[in-house]
């Protein structure tokens, strides 16, 4: 039974995850033990749906239009890329991205994301930094190693499970678990440095390798700022990254007393991007293990997630579901007419939650008499 039926009915979610719930990690570097490269030619991916986001006035199918693309046409970075450049050229938008995420069944999704002119506030993030923060050779080097061999696993296994039942992860594969526990050793003591790069330098892949690295600090309430103040920074990857190290942090929050602010989460779930949107879920995923958090949730990501329920893409479609199971209570599974119905009435202010099912009542057992006796 997997992670999302668990939920689906009823049952306590547990400290694990799933490699495809926070989909590819960037890649890096060099593993120890390397995947044996395959001598066939890399599989053919095909369009299998394409979602719209964003778009607030301009309809669909004039996107659609614009980019012109069939269901079944193979998908090929140089493709998507051509696809980009081809919506931005139009000028419609105050900002567009094209981007595909492929599945192990040769199955390929196109996300497009638009800002209508007007809404530029979804834009809004940090100023990008200036700085220059001298971080140690050998903590970059590492988690660059540590990435590859992630991407490199991922591509074999992308469900390997991840430990995440301390706060940071801790994969099944051996290979990887080594790169975390040293990574526990390493960062604690280089904590404020990998903070300030973060925080200022003007390098964006330092940047997010810092937020990987900040995943396994000893700390776990400290550390929540620092990688929240980053899912504003104004390149995607480091959000991306600082997004990913916060899902397990989460997960120990929603099963403790360390404080979680929503509100950067909240606010990432409306970000122009796919990869924004499918983290920002991640993330709350696990805090929904508190029912705390459930009916701000509901007030400021529910016609997100109602809207994310209905993409062609199974991994957005399936975590969206599951989070607005758990925090309504209701039962509507795929149907999406439900859930859009349950989004207006959440807005008028008239949903009611469901009353939770009760136990059965238990029968009582018939009362034994006690064994008659006949004097003789």
């Amino acid at each position: 039974m997997t992670f999302f039926r668990r939920i689906l009915h009823g049952m306590p979610p547990l400290p694990l995850l799933f490699g495809f719930l926070l989909l590819a990690p960037a890649a890096g570097a060099q593993t120890p033990t390397p995947a044996p490269a395959s001598p066939e030619a890399p599989p053919s991916y095909l369009l299998s749906g394409i979602d719209i986001f964003g778009a607030t006035k301009t309809p669909k199918s004039a996107i659609l239009g614009i980019i012109d693309i069939q269901e079944g046409t193979p998908i090929t970075p140089s493709v998507v890329v051509a696809l980009d450049q081809k919506l931005r050229a139009t000028g419609k938008f105050a900002y567009s991205q094209v981007s595909s995420t492929d599945f192990g069944n040769r199955k390929s999704y196109l996300s497009v994301d638009v800002v209508e002119k007007g809404d530029e506030k979804r834009l809004i993030f940090n100023p990008a930094p200036t700085g220059s923060v001298a971080v140690p050779q050998d903590l970059l080097d590492w988690v660059r190693r540590y990435e590859k061999a992630s991407f490199q696993v991922f591509q074999v296994k992308p469900r390997e499970t991840k430990d995440i039942n301390d706060g940071h992860y801790m994969d099944a594969d051996e290979g990887l678990r080594q790169y975390q526990e040293k990574m526990l050793e390493m960062v604690p003591p280089n904590y404020d440095v990998l903070v300030k790069a973060l925080k200022e330098d003007k390098d964006p892949v330092k940047r997010a390798e810092c937020a990987t690295l900040l995943g396994y600090a000893k700390d776990k309430k400290a550390v929540i700022l620092p990688l929240e103040d980053a899912l504003k920074d104004p390149v995607v990857e480091v959000r991306a990254s600082a997004a990913r190290s916060l899902v397990p942090i989460a997960y120990l929050a929603a099963h403790t007393s360390i404080p979680f602010p929503l509100d950067p989460v909240l606010e990432m779930i409306h970000y122009p991007t796919s990869s924004d949107r499918t983290k920002a879920v991640a993330i709350l995923l696990q805090l929904s293990a508190d029912p705390v958090y459930h009916a701000t949730i509901r007030e400021r990501a529910g016609g997100v997630l109602v809207e994310m329920a209905a993409a062609h893409q199974p991994a957005q479609q399936q975590h969206s579901l599951t989070l607005l199971t758990i925090i309504t209570g209701e039962k509507f599974g795929k149907d999406l007419a439900k859930w859009d119905a349950w989004w207006k009435a959440q807005q008028a202010g008239t949903w009611k939650p469901p009353k939770p099912p009760q136990p059965p009542k238990k029968e009582e057992p018939p009362t034994k008499k006690p064994p008659s006796t006949v004097k003789s």
